[in-house]
């Protein structure tokens, strides 16, 4: 009765040990697979919230674009006049530089032949 008491006795040692080293590996798994959940779990609602401001965002863009269309028909024309303006004003100046150089030189021709 003794050997088969120790005997049963080693295979009840021998089991709960094994199931001790079990359930500890299980926690240390169960804890990592939680924290790992956890943050998957912050990623998913940081990527939604920034996927709602981005919605957001574009959905403010396509209400203002109808206005945004409307402003830049009024002001293209007055930009068209102000281009011809601007290029109407370059061409005054290049023929006043012209005529600066041609008075110049008159002017120069006048001196030099006086003396």
């Amino acid at each position: 009765m003794r050997k088969e008491s120790g005997a049963l006795r080693r295979a009840f040692v021998l089991v709960m040990l094994c199931f001790s080293l079990g359930l500890a590996v299980w926690t240390v798994l169960r804890a990592s697979l939680d924290f790992q959940l956890d943050d998957l779990t912050r990623s998913l609602e940081t990527s939604q919230g920034r996927e709602r401001k981005q919605q957001a965002e574009y959905d403010e863009v396509v209400r203002q674009l109808p206005l945004t269309r409307a402003e830049l028909a009024e002001t293209e024309p007055l930009a068209e006049k102000a281009k011809e303006k601007v290029s109407e004003l370059k061409a005054e100046r290049k023929r006043l530089r012209a005529e600066k150089k041609e008075l110049e030189a008159a002017r120069t021709a006048e001196e030099d032949g006086e003396p």
